[in-house]
């Protein structure tokens, strides 16, 4: 026989257990005996638990994740509307290692808009994590490229860039890219 270190007897202990999960029949009429539990069982109680995880996470892992919130906003060079520009908006999420790239070109009033951009993912709704959000949107016309924004976006909330504000931009083509808050880009916010 083998000791523990607290002393107690390990294969005694082992022992008493497996005696009393096979006994078949016990002093008392009304009292079970314990059986040990089966492979399927196991199984069956696995089973359960998966489906209990889902259901109480259902409510989280099918919330909405919104990566790049609605933007809206207008064009202009020397205050004249420019039609046919080109919006370019781009994210790299971090945390599915995702990269996407959408567009839109704006209207014979300089104007355009972007819908949101949502994702979902059961792990990401479940397990704690640093959000990082890399976005960037250029404007490309008349054979040149503006950094219209850019911005790390730090959470999944809807308008968070702009710390709750829908995100509506005036983007002026002879503005020199700036800081204006959290956002860097020639676009300034309505």
């Amino acid at each position: 026989m083998q000791s523990d270190r607290h002393g107690v007897v390990a294969a005694d202990w082992i022992g008493s257990v497996r005696a009393a999960c096979s006994m078949r029949r016990t002093a008392n009429p009304m009292i079970k005996p314990i059986r040990p539990l089966r492979k399927h069982h196991l199984l069956s109680l696995a089973s359960v638990c998966l489906v209990a995880l889902f259901l109480t996470a259902q409510g989280t892992a099918m919330a909405k994740m919104v990566i790049f919130s609605p933007v809206s906003g207008r064009v202009l060079q020397d205050g004249v509307p420019v039609a046919g520009a080109v919006i370019e908006r781009k994210f790299n999420w971090g945390w599915k290692s995702e990269t996407a790239t959408d567009r839109t070109s704006t209207d014979s009033s300089g104007n355009f808009a972007l819908p949101a951009i949502e994702r979902s993912s059961l792990l990401g709704s479940l397990l704690p994590h640093e959000v990082v959000i890399d976005q960037t949107m250029v404007i490309q016309h008349g054979g040149k490229t503006y950094k219209a924004w850019a911005l790390f976006k730090r959470d999944y909330d809807l308008n968070s860039e702009l710390d709750g504000k829908p995100i509506r931009v005036t983007c002026r083509l002879e503005s020199a890219p700036a800081r204006r808050g959290k956002v860097f880009g020639i676009c300034e916010f309505d």
